[in-house]
């Protein structure tokens, strides 16, 4: 569905991921997993075409641009801006709406299924300011669904958010993934990863492994991503 073919991305003509090669295949949950600085968002930004390389190319087989939904991490989102929630996730839409046409009676009916399927039902009204860290994670994931995109890349979805919200956000991806979505995420705490992600693919600027995750988060692998011990011994 994906193809990755010897990608290498720059930062400043420094090297961030080199000579990557793989394949994301269509229905995919892959988890994507590194030590700090591996390169883990670079890659998201890649695939979407945010980031231009600097050698290989990264093609689409199947679905396009167009139908990637993307959740960001919490922390790159502006809380103070003057918007309710109904206006933030609803903006997710504008490629079906257009940028000024009217919010259809269809779409505030998908509106509120996906509040509620993130737990935020009638909620939609509050300034985006008020929401707790939990909460303002829920609207992020609300935004991503009401996409309805094929593919959802989602760079830290569970970050500074408690255990309870972490299994409720991780139950709305499994749905997606269940029904045919191709799911990538980065995700940095590895206990998560074992127990949500079938396929997880590591990396350290470059490709340590790729496949079932059992196969992929070993202690040679890991300590070839360069991990820390103490990080290692504990899985």
């Amino acid at each position: 569905m994906i193809k990755i073919s010897q990608l290498t991305v720059h930062y400043q003509n420094i090297p961030a991921l080199e000579n990557i090669n793989t394949e994301i295949h269509q229905g995919e949950m892959l988890a994507v997993v590194g030590a700090n600085g591996a390169g883990k968002s670079t890659l998201l930004k890649a695939v979407m075409g945010q980031l231009k390389p600097a050698a290989g190319c990264v093609e689409f087989q199947k679905y396009g641009l167009k139908n990637i939904a993307y959740l960001p991490q919490s922390q790159k989102v502006d809380r103070s801006f003057p918007i309710t929630v109904k206006e933030f996730v609803s903006a997710g839409t504008w490629r079906k709406t257009g940028l000024w046409r009217a919010f259809t009676p269809l779409l505030n009916k998908q509106l509120s299924a996906c509040l509620s399927q993130v737990g935020l039902k009638n909620s939609e009204h509050k300034q985006i300011g008020e929401l707790s860290g939990g909460q303002f994670q829920r609207m992020l994931f609300a935004r991503m669904l009401i996409q309805d995109a094929q593919i959802l890349i989602l760079d830290e979805p569970f970050n500074s958010v408690d255990m309870h919200t972490t299994r409720d956000l991780a139950a709305v991806i499994q749905a997606c993934h269940a029904a045919g979505k191709t799911v990538i995420a980065v995700i940095h705490d590895m206990h998560l990863v074992k127990q949500y992600f079938p396929e997880a693919l590591l990396l350290a600027g470059r490709l340590i492994a790729k496949g079932p995750t059992e196969q992929v988060l070993t202690q040679d692998n890991m300590c070839k991503a360069g991990f820390h011990p103490a990080v290692v011994n504990e899985l």
